[in-house]
């Protein structure tokens, strides 16, 4: 397990939500979901698409989530 934070464009299972909270669920960043990683620069938010949405999160939620 690794944090998606420190992973390259790809896709990736979410494994596990460190700090879960009610946004996670709402974005559909649930244990066993798929989240592909679409640009991850060293500064500013995590392009990322989940189901067929893309959305930006930020580098603290990214770090939260354990994917493999």
């Amino acid at each position: 397990m690794e944090s998606l934070l420190n992973k390259s464009p790809g896709t990736y299972t979410i494994v596990k939500i460190i700090s879960p909270c009610k946004k996670f669920h709402e974005l559909g960043i649930i244990p066993g979901s798929k989240i592909t990683v679409i640009s991850s620069n060293k500064r500013g938010p995590i392009l990322v698409r989940i189901g067929n949405c893309k959305i930006a999160i930020g580098r603290g939620m990214a770090n939260s989530i354990l994917v493999e």
